[in-house]
């Protein structure tokens, strides 16, 4: 009696309903018939493709129906195999987060002959009342997108895109309503509900779009939209890419706003990326490496000319895919990536040490899998990692040590080497107060210069800053989640699909 309440708690405690995310991969599902519409069970179906190490295989039931969870998204080859019968070859391609029909017809074998047919990915998902759009990485690649994964926003159909780049798109709410993930991980800034992250569209080979009819499983909120990808894998075969893009100063207009300010840019992206087997049919890997480079030259405001500003990012990814039997699939990603900028920020009458920098980490770990149990049950787990650490600097430091001993006096003549020094300005009719000030606009203002300046064209004058950078800014942000899932489907002619699973983030 012990052991049965046992049981009976586990499963109470598996029924809770706590937000579960999927899996990245797809569906594929259809009916097998013969010429006269007459339904055929028992007929080998495999399913074989370059992102998925070894074939699938399975046999339709009684009702003459297939499926196959849980595959890698990508084109397939699907074969249709029945003593007596046509061989039937059909190409599907199988989207993340949705589900492929391929239907087959198969006629009574006169000659050795396969009949290939090309499958369509239905826009319409026979089975949920969601609406989901899918965008493959050919579409990324021939649409002229921006290099980040918010660009990839503007190929949501009938959301504007607004300048917001924090927010994305509403989808009719408050963008905050939105749920943003990238390769599966759900980098959301936690606390927020707004998209920081900015990993490359790169490695991305489908991007796919849920709007409207929000799924239990996941708790999609039905007031915005949940966008999410999947990334590149290895196949069975070693390809790789290198790629630069280059944008000069001299392929843009200048910026120019008079004597206050002005820059010139230069733009450098460089990318690669590897992939191939490691175990022929058992596991493949895929790696890949992001340098952008930015640099603007050529600034000046009233203080004179600026340092150059620099901004790199390095960022690395590697996945391996693993099937260690039929039925079994384990995918390992992890991107890593390190932005850092200096002389990003200056005020139009700020001194070149005044100038403040960034620097910020990107982490997006995951380890999910599956396991088809039977054809008609499977389980699923998923462990995911994002954090995401930003830090605002100062780029000159002070190296001055303060001091609260008493008697303890202020350096005016150095003032510029203690922090930051707001040059007190004149104050009409104050002129014991002007008097006192003077040494200091003379030692650290800036020299007034028309049309900015035209009652002291040519002398120093106060308002302008000098020394350090104001502070350093920490924001460090993260998300850990696993969560582990069991499918099950009752029913032939009617089928229903249970979903029983168990999830924690911190």
């Amino acid at each position: 009696m012990r052991h049965k309440l046992c049981i009976f708690t586990a499963a109470v405690m598996l029924l809770i309903p706590i937000a579960a995310f999927a899996q990245q991969t797809g569906t594929l599902a259809g009916k097998v018939t013969a010429t006269d519409n007459s339904l055929l069970p028992g007929v080998t179906v495999e399913a074989r493709s370059d992102v998925l190490p070894g074939p699938r295989v399975t046999v339709t039931d009684s009702t003459g129906t297939y499926r196959f969870p849980t595959l890698p998204p990508g084109s397939y080859t699907v074969t249709f195999t029945l003593s007596g019968m046509q061989t039937v070859t059909k190409q599907a391609a199988v989207q993340l987060r949705a589900e492929t029909f391929a239907d087959a017809t198969l006629g009574v074998k006169a000659l050795e002959e396969t009949v290939n047919v090309t499958a369509t990915t239905s826009l319409v998902n026979r089975e949920a009342s969601t609406i989901t759009s899918a965008v493959s990485s050919q579409d990324i690649a021939g649409l002229p997108l921006g290099q980040e994964f918010r660009d990839l926003l503007r190929l949501i159909p009938g959301v504007q895109v607004t300048p917001d780049a924090v927010r994305g798109p509403s989808s009719g709410g408050s963008g905050q309503d939105n749920v943003y993930q990238f390769d599966g991980v759900n980098v959301t800034l936690p606390l927020f509900g707004t998209l920081s992250a900015e990993p490359a569209t790169h490695d991305i080979a489908q991007m796919t779009t849920t709007k409207g009819g929000a799924r239990a499983i996941d708790f999609d909120r039905s007031g915005g939209f949940t966008v999410d990808s999947v990334s590149k894998s290895g196949s069975s075969t070693y390809h790789g890419q290198l790629g630069i893009q280059f944008q000069t100063d001299r392929m843009a207009a200048a910026l120019n706003s008079g004597q206050v300010s002005r820059y010139e840019q230069n733009r450098l992206w460089a990318d690669m990326n590897l992939g191939g087997p490691i175990l022929k049919d058992r596991a493949y890997f895929f790696g890949s490496f992001y340098r952008p480079t930015n640099n603007r030259a050529n600034r000046a405001n009233a203080y004179g000319t600026l340092p150059d500003y620099q901004g790199t990012r390095n960022e690395g990814f590697g996945k391996v895919t693993v099937t260690p039997r039929s039925g079994a699939l384990v995918n390992f990603s992890w991107r890593r990536s390190h932005r850092f900028e200096k002389s990003d920020l200056f005020g139009a009458f700020s001194a070149d040490t005044t100038g403040t920098g960034n620097e910020s980490w990107l982490n997006i770990g995951t380890l999910d899998g599956s396991w088809i149990i039977t054809d008609r049950s499977y389980v699923t787990f998923k462990y995911t990692h994002f954090a995401n650490e930003n830090q605002g600097r100062p780029d000159t430091i002070a190296s001055v040590v303060p001091s609260t001993d008493v008697g303890t006096l202020l350096d005016i003549t150095n003032l510029h080497q203690l922090g930051r020094l707001s040059v007190p300005a004149p104050i009409t009719g104050q002129t014991a107060y002007n008097a006192f000030i003077q040494p200091l606009i003379n030692r650290y203002g800036y020299v007034c210069t028309a049309p900015t300046c035209t009652a002291n064209t040519g002398l120093p004058t106060g308002g302008g800053l000098v020394g350090n950078g104001l502070q350093f800014d920490l924001s460090d942000y993260f998300r850990t989640a696993g969560q582990i899932g069991y499918n099950v489907t009752f029913g032939r002619a009617m089928s229903h699909e249970v979903h029983v699973g168990y999830h924690r983030s911190v």
